[in-house]
């Protein structure tokens, strides 16, 4: 098991990391302590989740550079989180799921709705798409008239000191604490959310996007993105194959 610290502008949050293999003195047969993955990893994700809350300020807004070092941890955070909980899955069966009806009540908007516990999001975004960018030539010639001409204003270029609202990141952030709290009710939550999208005719259900997970970087070597690196093989295996026979499950 790996130990280690991630340091950040205000706090330093203890991450203990996946590799929670037990070996047996025998050479060929080892065994691995699922429980002890699911363990170590939600505490450093909690560790992290207790960093990011010390970086919210107080107010309503943040400068768009905190927010960038915000986002940096929180992207491979909540990725970490999704892959912990596909592997959780592993010793789950599929629930059985009925074909809800069509028409379902409204739910009321506005000031007299109760507002919703933050929720978790079980599945990876999609990529951006970006258009292809035009080149730009320069702003070309300025030409008017004396009697119509107007000076064009300038467009104004983001600067690390703008004050952005943070509500979303803060929004995210108590929905993976709360996620936390009962990794093995997501894990289900997930599995029943999979299981009625294949009733509806979807039988290819990714809970993981293909390539590089969020928030990965390329050549990271900041302890998240150990973990996440680890994580995402681990939930790799259990989606794509079981694991091999050396492997046994809790030891059994």
């Amino acid at each position: 098991m790996i130990v280690a610290t991630i340091r950040t502008a205000r706090g330093v949050a203890i991450c203990s990391f996946l590799w929670s293999v037990l070996f047996i003195n025998n050479e060929t047969d080892f065994w691995m302590n699922w429980q002890l993955v699911l363990e170590t990893n939600r505490t450093a994700l909690l560790g992290l989740v207790s960093v990011m809350l010390s970086m919210l300020p107080d107010g309503a807004v943040m400068a768009r550079a905190a927010k960038r070092r915000m986002l940096a941890i929180l992207l491979p955070s909540e990725a970490c989180l999704r892959r912990l909980i596909v592997i959780v899955t592993r010793t789950m069966e599929a629930p059985v799921v009925t074909a809800r009806a069509a028409s379902r009540a409204s739910t009321p908007r506005g000031k007299a709705s109760v507002e919703r516990a933050p929720v978790f999001g079980l599945f990876d975004p999609r990529r951006r798409v970006e258009a292809e960018r035009t080149r730009r030539h320069g702003a070309g010639p300025r030409v008017g008239f004396f009697d119509e001409w107007t000076p064009q204003g300038q467009k104004s270029v983001p600067a690390d000191e703008d004050e952005l609202d943070f509500a979303s990141l803060r929004h995210r952030i108590a929905a993976m604490q709360r996620a936390l709290d009962d990794v093995p009710g997501q894990a289900q939550r997930l599995m029943q959310i999979i299981a009625r999208r294949k009733l509806a005719g979807n039988r290819k259900v990714k809970v993981m996007r293909p390539g590089r997970p969020p928030g990965h970087r390329e050549g990271g070597k900041r302890e998240v993105d150990e973990m996440l690196a680890g994580l995402n093989y681990l939930a790799l295996w259990v989606l794509v194959e079981p694991p091999p026979d050396w492997v046994m499950a809790d030891g059994n």
